[in-house]
């Protein structure tokens, strides 16, 4: 069976054999940076310890002030609320595209005000947004608006045939063990804002004093017991080496595991094309999808229920449910904040699930999509009936 860590062997190997010491020649963080970047069309990026990490990081460096407000897509994981919490600032809930799940325009428009300081997009299991249009609406507002990608789940796709990543003030990426690259936990920053990137540079990495030309840190300054070393209240965020070396091996053979999800996806999506009771998102003109998940959208409860029963039983893989929406969870009620509410987010919430789409033994993906077929095909008839 295939196994993409296979590619990282050698990084991996060569960072225990140093003893985790780095040096110029080699640093797996810098030189996964520089050709990350180079892959999504960015100049500037640091590594982060987990997605999550990296999208508190993104929003300390916009230095944004307490109760300033963050719009967010209802339909996501928690952690993006999460870091929005944690820099004080107040979580605007948009309601998503009731075609494609992510984040909608329509609803940004009528949430934003004169204290939005930030958008967080994301990219729903690796579909991106309408980018163009959210940066068109930011642009007509006078005040400065940032423009965060959360691109946990997806990977080298595109709108408008540009890759996402490269549209934000600032995006994010995820390395956790589910994610299209991974090392267990890690994420990465990139962005075309030197000063963006520099100010996450020094939030993740303890507060520490960027090492510049004009700043010196050869080790004769550190035994004077004057020397200044953090500049601010930073974080530990930083990526170790080793998980540096395992995500630039994968990396370096990134579409050929990339293929193996697209694979996945696109047959599902060929099977449920066949029933007018289920659906998954549309993908618009001149955008792709990288599939890290596949979406199943039923026409009604009813039916994702019937499916529930049947589908485990037939041998169907692992599924999850979709994610509440982050203001239903049981952390942030407890908070007592002002209720918000997203009527498309709830109600396509209650009727989606996700399939696993990191088959890489092809006998167990078509296992999988046999027993997608016959489900459906069992509802099919409960429907006809």
């Amino acid at each position: 069976m295939f196994n993409p860590i296979q590619y990282s062997s050698t990084y991996i190997n060569s960072v225990l054999k140093d003893g985790f010491r780095t040096s110029k020649n080699k640093n797996y963080n810098s030189m996964l940076i520089k050709e990350f970047c180079k892959k999504i069309g960015v100049k500037y990026g640091v590594t982060v310890s987990s997605g999550t990490a990296g999208l508190h990081t993104a929003l300390l460096s916009l230095e944004l002030k307490k109760n300033d407000e963050v719009i967010m897509p209802a339909i996501t994981m928690s952690a993006v609320l999460y870091a929005i919490l944690l820099i004080g600032a107040k979580p605007i809930f948009a309601d998503v595209d009731r075609e494609t799940m992510c984040i909608s325009t329509e609803s940004i428009k009528s949430k934003i005000t004169n204290k939005t300081k930030a958008i967080i997009s994301v990219a729903l299991y690796g579909l991106s947004p309408d980018l163009t249009t959210i940066k068109s609406i930011i642009k007509k507002k006078k005040e400065k608006i940032f423009l965060i990608e959360d691109n946990a789940e997806c990977l080298l796709a595109k709108h408008n045939n540009k890759l996402v990543g490269s549209f934000g003030d600032i995006s994010m990426f995820s390395f956790q063990s589910s994610k299209m690259l991974t090392c267990g936990e890690g994420g990465i920053l990139v962005s075309n804002n030197k000063k963006l990137i520099n100010n996450a540079k020094i939030y993740s990495n303890l507060g520490y004093y960027l090492r510049t030309t004009n700043y010196k840190t050869n080790r004769k300054n550190l035994q004077h017991t004057n020397f200044k070393r953090h500049k601010l209240l930073g974080l530990n965020y930083r990526l170790s080496e080793l998980g540096a070396a395992t995500v630039l091996g994968q990396l370096r053979n990134v579409n050929k595991i990339l293929d193996y999800r697209k694979k996945a996806g696109q047959d599902f999506k060929k099977i449920i094309e066949e029933y007018s009771f289920v659906k998954t998102q549309k993908i618009k003109k001149n955008n792709t999808h990288s599939y890290w998940a596949f979406a199943v959208i039923f026409k009604n409860e009813k039916i994702y229920k019937l499916f529930k029963k049947k589908f485990n039983k037939n041998g169907g893989d692992y599924f999850y449910g979709c994610w509440l929406p982050p203001y239903k969870e049981e952390f942030y009620l407890r908070l007592k904040k002002k209720k918000q509410t997203c009527n498309i987010a709830e109600e396509l919430q209650k009727k989606t699930i996700q399939l696993k789409t990191n088959y890489f033994d092809k006998i167990e993906l078509d296992k999988q999509i046999k027993v997608l077929k016959v489900t459906l095909d069992h509802i099919q008839n409960i429907v006809n009936q």
